[in-house]
């Protein structure tokens, strides 16, 4: 374990070429970043070198964290090859948390993965897709390969996608991924003969996740939680959440319609 000093290049982009480097980005101000600051130390110790842990003060780096997306912490992100492989939001018990390192920390398979992953957002999504499917048949224990033809699958097929996640309970690491999908694939096969308006904006966001216009399928959304916030058992708005959360909360979309959201709930 280290401090991080100055350089962020250097001390985790460049370091994370040869190693993965986990950043705990802490306060000491903050009880559930003390909790979980132990844990992580006694997990490194305890991996003897297959990842370095580098801890960032936040009270003492405020622009990095800033630059990073921080708005809350404990905050962790995993750099691997100069990349966020994944990232967590507050203090996981010692249990989860090496669930999550044995999802994460980088094996040849889960390098194999990422590279199909990273090819679905070109130009060459419809062979990666199949190669994603394949992969998936053959690993069936890497949730992360799953959960993701899930997602690709939950607009065109979702009795398939959530047949492919349904045994990610409530408690599991990847829960909340899996519930997001399951949230999508509702909305995917919502069909009602009512027609009031908050109903119709529902059935028009149906139509526009279908067709992958995720800013239409938003902005519809919010348009129906306005109109009726308990519409189709709280539909529209547990959607909205669900896609933030798919996107992240960098992501242009969340930044764009997040507070038009929250100003729609009240």
């Amino acid at each position: 374990m280290k401090d991080f000093n100055t350089d962020f290049d250097t001390e985790v982009l460049e370091r994370s070429q040869e190693v993965p480097v986990l950043v705990d980005f802490w306060s000491p101000t903050c009880g559930p970043c003390l909790f979980l600051a132990p844990v992580l130390e006694k997990l490194e110790g305890n991996d003897d070198g297959k990842w370095e842990l580098v801890k960032v003060n936040t009270m003492h780096h405020g622009q990095l964290s800033q630059e990073q997306g921080i708005s809350s912490i404990p905050h962790v992100k995993l750099f691997y090859k100069g990349k966020v492989v994944s990232e967590f939001v507050g203090a996981l018990p010692e249990g989860t948390l090496v669930k999550w390192l044995d999802e994460f920390i980088p094996t040849e398979r889960k390098e194999e993965l990422q590279a199909i992953l990273e090819r679905l957002g070109g130009e060459e999504h419809g062979q990666a897709l199949e190669d994603l499917t394949a992969f998936a048949k053959l690993n069936p224990d890497l949730p992360m390969a799953r959960l993701t033809l899930a997602s690709e699958w939950v607009m065109n097929e979702p009795e398939a996608a959530l047949t492919l996640i349904d045994d990610i309970k409530e408690g599991d690491l990847f829960y909340e991924a899996a519930e997001n999908i399951r949230i999508l694939g509702e909305l995917v096969q919502f069909e009602s003969e009512a027609t009031e308006p908050a109903i119709e904006k529902i059935k028009a966001a149906r139509e526009a996740i279908i067709a992958r216009d995720f800013e239409a399928a938003i902005a519809l959304m919010i348009e129906a939680v306005e109109l009726d916030k308990e519409a189709a058992g709280d539909l529209p708005r547990r959607g909205t959440i669900a896609l933030f959360r798919m996107f992240g909360p960098q992501h242009p979309l969340t930044m764009q319609y997040r507070r038009k959201f929250e100003m729609a709930l009240y």
